[in-house]
Formats: structure tokens, C-alpha cells, sequence
């Protein structure tokens, strides 16, 4: 009783004071969170517009070195093409042209001229000091005539002469012939010793692309990335087509190297920022994503052979759009990165840096963590503050009238008489109901007794009224189980809160019309009753009586395999009950029952579930019934 008492004391205090505190505290935080998505939303546009200037900036610096590089490339290739020019037109009739191809080539395999390894490690030719330089003739449509071997050494002396030159600036320099044959300067691999004997360059986009049919206009063109299988390395390739006279002569060209484009355009400025450079067919040129494990068989990156989600969305809209693309900031690519986008002009490629979107949504969380920080403390300070004067002003008079009404409840009339305001410290207010108490004292306690002598009745007949209403609105007279109108609010409530896990049955008993008609209504009931006593058995389900000899059944289970063995356990429990059915179609003799079960799907009308698990049920019965179909 005493613990009753106090529990009592304490009730109006805790109620009282953690209510206030509670709705204080609900509206400070309101206030503050209301705050920190304002500042979010005002500064989340300054830190993109931040980011986006800043990468703009760093891009420019980059790209502007890189231009430099490329054009510089492109100059070397102009030269590199005026001086095979200008010794074409000197020399090309020379006799000893022809014997220097037969003293410098030897045939490696039928139709395959390779020009000799000591041109590579270092020979002496005359006056003139060959290192670096290999050559491949591959197959020939044609026999080798002069004009071609001429071309062919003349390409030698040119590359051996200017290909030092710009050594640092690419990979390599070559002289490539429209006829499948190519000069090489390079001081790191005899490329022309290592190709294969049935190589057919023109075979291939690289060459294919300089030559007259697919190059009409004569442009020079830089390639996108591809590998090159005989040199082992991923490379990019600038070729400036040669012509004279309308004949196609060679290509002076240079290989940049994935090493060196990852050196100049992949190096990103922020090891969270990654690159892309693509041209103008969406091949890719560079990356700072590319892998070294790309498949050996692959000779270019396209959208259709490089695995990458995000650079084929980039490749897509790029091709769309090239036409009008300068620089652009691209927000609605990816739910997860921005990507800047800048057309390089020189060679026709353009760059795109892809930043995260979540380090923006860092940097602009930045203020609003400081305010929820500093206005976290405050709400704390603030709240501390009112809980000591609650507990002071409001707290303690509070529990002593709590303490006055528990004597009340205790019909302890004669403490409540003696009782003096002035000891139990209450002011104003507070003292002016104790008084009140003590006047209504008497006459509170007994009406208050009548009173919960009638609630107590009344509770009871209407507990009981409601039961008897209960039973009546939501039992099937007959069988026990829930009617139609508890099935309906039930579904409708299974259907909002469907998981993975519910699902819903119809079941009907097999040829009862027969059954009814032969062995008479009554044996029909008592089937129904028992029917229905082995639903209401099966765990985790509620059951139905859904109409006649149908029933409905919402069943748990972790899976449609287990939902159909509770049904089956179902199905043989009625089995057991063996009740007499020799007019049926079916040869047990015995009265079965057919099942048409499938998942609740979340929110889908219930005419549409229903509709679904009936046609199961039917298919259950067209296949002769006893079964259980999902």
C-alpha cells in the first residue's frame, strides 16, 4: 500500500514536469533543425558554384600544359611530313636507293621484309650512324616495286635523322605506308622485328582511317586509346597523311603512351576527383580509372567493350551532343558525382573531371555542423535551467497536493482536516485547492464511492454486451471461424503491411454439392465444423469461412516452400478425418479439400489478391482436386 501511495505522489510530478520538458525540448529541437536545413539549403549551391571554380581553375592550368604537348605533336608531325616530302622529291629516282633497300632488308618469311636488327642496336651506313630504327612489310597485294623500296628507305633516313629529335616528347615516331609497312624510330622496342609475320595493319582502325577511301578530306587525326599487341602497351597515336600528286605516300606519326597520358591528362588534382578523356566517337583517350588487367584481346575502349557504368553515360550524351559541348557542368548524369565537362579543341577531344557529390554535401554541412554544435549546448543549458526551477516552483507543491489527494483516495478525512497550509509549504494557488479539499473532503469520498460502484456494473454488462456483439459481428455461427466481414478487415489490413512473409489462401471442398445432396445437409455442417476445427490447428494463421464450403485463410510463413508444407500438413490432417465421400470424382472416398495460395503483395487492391489466389484454388480442382496450387 505504501508503495501504492508513493507511486500516487509521484504520478502529477512526473507527468507535469516531463511533459513540459519534453514539449521545450521538442520545439528547440524543431528550431534548431529548422536552422540547419535553412543554412544546408543556402549553402549547398556556394560550395558546388565553390567546387565547380576551383576545378574549372585547376582543369584549365592542366589542360593548357597538356594543349602545349599535343600541339607540339602535331607541329613535329607537320615537320616530320614536309621533310619525307622534300627527300621523296630529291631522291626517289636515285639507283642506289634499291641497292640500300637489298643491303639494309632481309625477307623474314615469305612476302615479309624486315628491315635488320643492327639498324636497332647501332650499324654504320656510309657516313651515317643508324640506331633505333626497325621497319615492317607485311603482306602485299602486289610484288615490292622500286618506287615502294625507294619509299621505304627514304623513310628509314628521315626517322633516323629527325626521330631524336623529339624522343622525350612521344613515345615513339614512325612513317607508316599504305601498303601494310611501317618505319619506326624508337630507342625501347624493334617494333618492326616484333610484329607478326601475318600482320595486316590497314586491317585496322588506326592505319584504315588515313587512307583515301575513309579519309577523303586528308585530315590528320589523333586515335582514341588501343593496344598495341605487338609493342605490349596501351598507346594513342597522331598520323598526318602524306599525299603527292594524289598518290598516298605515308603517314608521319607518333605514338603517345597510356604512361604518358596518365602523366599529363589522367593525373588528377584531388585523389578523390577521377578524369575521363574522350573524343568526338566516344572512344576513350585516357583515364585515371583505367585498369592494367583490361582484357589482351581488346584493341580499343569503346562504351561497347569498357566496362564503366558512368563513362558510358558520358560516352552516350557526348555523341548526342558534341556539336554544341565547350564547357559545361553536368549535374543529372549520376545521382552521385557532378561532372565538368571542358572541350580541349586540340586534338578534337574533351575532358571531364568527375567529382563526388557527397564531399560538396560535406563541405556545406561544415556550417551547419558548428550551429547544431554551439545550438546543442544552449537547448542543453537552457533545459538544465528550467528543470531546476520546475523542480523548485512547480515540482514540490505539486507533490504535496498529491500527497493531500492520496490521503483522499485513502479516505484518511482526519489527516486531511489537521493538515495546515502553512507546514506543507503551499502558496496562492496550490493552498487555495487544499482548502478546497478539505471543505469537499466527506462528500468527494462517498460520491466518489457510488461512482465506482456503477462504473464497476456498468464496465461489466457492457464487457459483457460487447463480447456477445463481438462474437456475433465477427463468428460464423457454424463452424467458429471468422466470417466474411473479420476476413475483409483483415485483409485490407494484412495487404497495408505486407512483407515478404504473408501470404493468403483460398481453399474450397472438393464435389460438396454431391456430398450434400447424398449424405444430407446435416452431415454437410458437420463436415464444414470439422473442416473448420482443423484450420483453427494450423500455427501462425488466422482462418475464414469465407462463403459456403469455401474458405480463406492469411498465412506466415519465411517462404513459399514453407507456407505450401503447412498447407500440406493442413491437407493430410484432413485427410485423417476420413469422412465418407464415395460420390465424388475422386477414387479416396473420402471428403478432400483443394488449396490456391499466393505472397500478399504491399498495397495491391484486394479484389486483385483475391482474384489471383481463386484462380489458383480453380486450377487446384480443374486438376482434380486435393491439391495445392501456388
Amino acid at each position: 500500500m505504501t508503495n501504492i501511495n508513493t507511486e500516487r505522489r509521484q504520478q502529477p510530478r512526473k507527468k507535469l514536469t516531463t511533459r513540459l520538458l519534453w514539449h521545450v525540448t521538442c520545439v528547440s529541437l524543431a528550431l534548431l533543425i529548422l536552422t540547419l536545413m535553412v543554412t544546408f539549403w543556402q549553402t549547398y549551391p556556394a560550395a558546388k558554384r565553390d567546387v565547380v571554380t576551383q576545378l574549372q581553375s585547376e582543369v584549365a592550368v592542366k589542360l593548357q600544359a597538356n594543349q602545349i604537348h599535343l600541339q607540339g605533336v602535331e607541329r613535329q608531325g607537320e615537320l616530320l611530313a614536309r621533310e619525307f616530302l622534300a627527300r621523296y622529291q630529291a631522291f626517289n629516282d636515285d639507283p642506289k636507293l634499291q641497292d640500300d633497300f637489298y643491303d639494309w632488308f632481309d625477307e623474314t618469311s615469305p612476302g615479309v621484309w624486315r628491315l635488320q636488327e643492327a639498324f636497332f642496336t647501332s650499324v654504320q651506313r656510309g657516313e651515317h650512324l643508324f640506331k633505333g630504327m626497325s621497319v615492317f612489310v607485311g603482306p602485299q597485294k602486289q610484288p615490292l616495286n622500286d618506287e615502294l623500296r625507294a619509299r621505304l628507305v627514304i623513310s628509314v633516313r628521315t626517322l633516323n635523322e629527325l626521330g631524336p629529335a623529339w624522343q622525350e616528347l612521344v613515345t615513339n615516331t614512325h612513317l607508316s605506308l599504305p601498303e601494310n609497312a611501317l618505319a619506326m624510330y624508337s630507342t625501347e622496342q624493334a617494333w618492326g622485328r616484333l610484329a607478326a609475320a601475318d600482320l595486316v595493319m590497314t586491317d585496322y582502325s588506326t592505319l584504315r582511317s588515313t587512307l583515301q577511301s575513309e579519309n577523303p578530306e586528308r585530315q590528320p587525326n589523333w586515335t582514341g586509346l588501343y593496344k598495341d599487341h605487338s609493342a605490349g602497351y596501351w598507346t594513342i597515336t597522331y598520323q598526318r597523311p602524306v599525299d603527292l600528286n594524289g598518290k598516298h605516300l605515308v603517314n608521319a606519326s607518333f605514338d603517345v603512351s597510356l604512361a604518358q597520358l596518365t602523366r599529363d591528362l589522367s593525373r588528377t588534382v584531388d585523389e578523390n576527383i577521377e578524369s575521363y578523356v574522350l573524343n568526338a566517337q566516344g572512344a576513350l583517350v585516357a583515364s585515371s580509372t583505367f585498369s592494367a588487367e583490361l582484357s589482351e584481346q581488346r584493341d580499343t575502349l569503346t562504351p561497347e567493350n569498357y566496362d564503366d557504368p558512368l563513362y558510358q553515360k558520358i560516352a552516350a550524351r557526348l555523341v548526342d551532343h558534341s556539336s554544341n559541348i565547350e564547357q559545361e557542368v553536368w549535374d543529372d548524369i549520376d545521382e552521385d558525382y557532378l561532372v565538368l565537362v571542358q572541350h580541349l579543341g586540340t586534338p578534337e577531344w574533351w575532358y571531364f573531371s568527375i567529382y563526388p557529390k557527397a564531399l560538396i554535401t560535406n563541405q556545406a554541412l561544415y556550417l551547419p555542423y558548428v550551429i547544431a554544435f554551439v545550438g546543442s549546448m544552449l537547448v542543453t543549458a537552457v533545459l538544465l535551467t528550467m528543470a531546476y526551477f520546475v523542480q523548485r516552483q512547480v515540482s514540490r507543491p505539486l507533490t504535496q497536493l498529491a500527497a493531500t489527494a492520496a490521503l483522499m483516495t485513502e479516505k484518511n478525512y482526519q489527516a486531511i482536516e489537521e493538515q495546515k497550509i502553512s507546514r506543507a509549504g503551499m502558496y496562492g494557488e496550490v493552498a487555495q485547492v487544499l482548502q478546497a479539499f478539505r471543505v469537499m473532503a466527506q462528500r468527494f469520498v462517498k460520491a466518489n464511492a457510488e461512482l465506482e460502484q456503477r462504473v464497476d456494473e456498468r464496465t461489466q454488462e457492457l464487457h459483457q454486451a460487447n463480447r456477445k456483439l463481438d462474437e456475433l459481428v465477427h463468428i460464423d455461427g457454424l463452424t467458429g471461424l471468422l466470417n466474411r466481414r473479420a476476413f475483409q478487415t483483415d485483409l485490407a489490413e494484412a495487404v497495408a503491411n505486407a512483407n515478404n512473409h504473408c501470404y493468403f489462401v483460398m481453399a474450397d471442398i472438393d464435389d460438396f454439392k454431391p456430398f450434400n445432396d447424398n449424405y444430407g445437409h446435416e452431415a454437410g455442417d458437420r463436415a464444414l465444423v470439422a473442416f473448420a476445427t482443423a484450420f483453427q490447428k494450423l500455427p501462425n494463421s488466422r482462418s475464414y469461412r469465407y462463403g459456403g464450403e469455401e474458405f480463406a485463410m492469411l498465412l506466415q510463413a519465411e517462404s513459399l516452400a514453407q507456407a505450401e508444407q503447412q498447407l500440406e500438413q493442413l491437407r493430410t490432417r484432413i485427410h485423417q478425418l476420413g469422412i465418407e465421400h464415395k460420390f465424388g470424382r475422386r477414387l479416396g472416398g473420402v471428403l478432400t479439400i483443394s488449396f490456391g495460395i499466393t505472397q500478399i503483395k504491399q498495397s495491391e487492391p484486394p479484389s486483385e489478391l483475391i482474384q489471383r489466389a481463386d484462380k489458383n484454388m480453380y486450377r487446384a480442382k480443374q486438376a482434380g482436386g486435393d491439391e495445392i496450387i501456388s
